[in-house]
């Protein structure tokens, strides 16, 4: 069902690809901490390891980034974790060392594509403040760095697959509710669980008919020309990546499979949440069946948030 996306003018079926870029020059060795004596450097971390780590350092910085306004020290002391894993022993450069690069991002955006054109997503349970929150356009990776040389690294890259909603096949089946679940819950823990990006496009991805028929012509609007779908997109290492695209290819093609609504648990699930949310739950029992606990479904979460990346 997952299709993955070619790049531009090419047809040999790559997917969309961002390798970092190795930095221009590299900076003068960092001084050795304080106590280490004999200006010898501290205990060095096996390289696998801090690769790893520094990955994951970069993936929440950004995450982070719709938020750099309200959570200025929350950045700054990431950006100097990284900073310091960057260059403290192993060789990393990070491609801008700016003294305020806390407060901007690694790299500018990338020229934009018409499937990363902001996406006018105009349903009521996406709002937030009175404002329509936009899907936003992909963001380039915050990552460049390279290895010491000799030693083999692995490069940050993006992907996208599409997933076809089957809505020829069930016309009448409300894919893009459940795919969001009330207030959009539903598709944040499918993001946090998989740590990808879910976008909704097509015919049908605007509630409003009449304005999305206003919109097909429009630049960045092509996409509601073609019928509904989905854009799974991740950033990880390329020797992972597949396997997250994977996982959350599979989650996301379980949810399009349509089920009988005497039988539908997750269904359940999100209307008791929306209950819950609008102040009309009334337990029925003391305790849910077990079908229905939170804890057995694949899609729950602590309070995880779905970063803005709306304008």
């Amino acid at each position: 069902m997952g299709e993955w996306i070619p790049q531009s003018g090419n047809n040999n079926g790559s997917y969309f690809q961002f390798p970092p870029h190795a930095p221009a020059s590299a900076p003068p060795p960092p001084h050795p901490p304080h106590g280490h004596g004999h200006g010898l450097p501290p205990s060095p971390i096996r390289f696998s390891d801090r690769e790893r780590y520094l990955a994951e350092l970069l993936a929440e910085r950004q995450k982070l980034g719709p938020f750099l306004q309200v959570l200025p020290q929350s950045t700054r002391l990431l950006t100097q974790e990284i900073r310091r894993i960057s260059s403290a022993g192993s060789g990393f450069i990070m491609e801008h060392d700016h003294p305020d690069s806390s407060t901007t991002p690694f790299r500018p955006p990338l020229p934009q594509h018409p499937i990363t054109r902001p996406m006018d997503f105009d349903w009521p349970h996406r709002e937030d403040n009175g404002n329509i929150q936009r899907m936003g356009s992909f963001q380039a990776s915050p990552v460049g760095w390279h290895g010491p040389q000799g030693i083999p690294t692995t490069p940050i890259v993006k992907r996208v697959i599409r997933l076809d909603v089957p809505v020829d096949k069930y016309p009448n089946y409300n894919f893009v509710g459940r795919i969001l679940g009330p207030r959009g819950n539903s598709l944040k823990r499918v993001e946090a669980m998989t740590e990808c990006r879910v976008y909704i496009r097509g015919c049908g991805s605007v509630k409003d008919s009449i304005k999305e028929e206003k919109l097909k012509d429009k630049p960045g609007y092509e996409h509601l020309k073609e019928p509904l779908h989905l854009l799974v997109e991740a950033e990880f290492p390329e020797d992972i990546i597949n396997s997250r695209l994977d996982h959350a290819v599979a989650v996301l093609e379980n949810l399009l499979k349509p089920v009988d609504e005497s039988l539908d648990h997750y269904k359940k699930q999100q209307l008791r949440e929306l209950a819950m949310i609008n102040g009309t739950l009334r337990e029925e029992s003391p305790s849910m069946s077990p079908s229905m606990s939170p804890s057995m479904s694949p899609f729950n979460s602590n309070g995880m948030k779905r970063a803005k990346t709306g304008r």
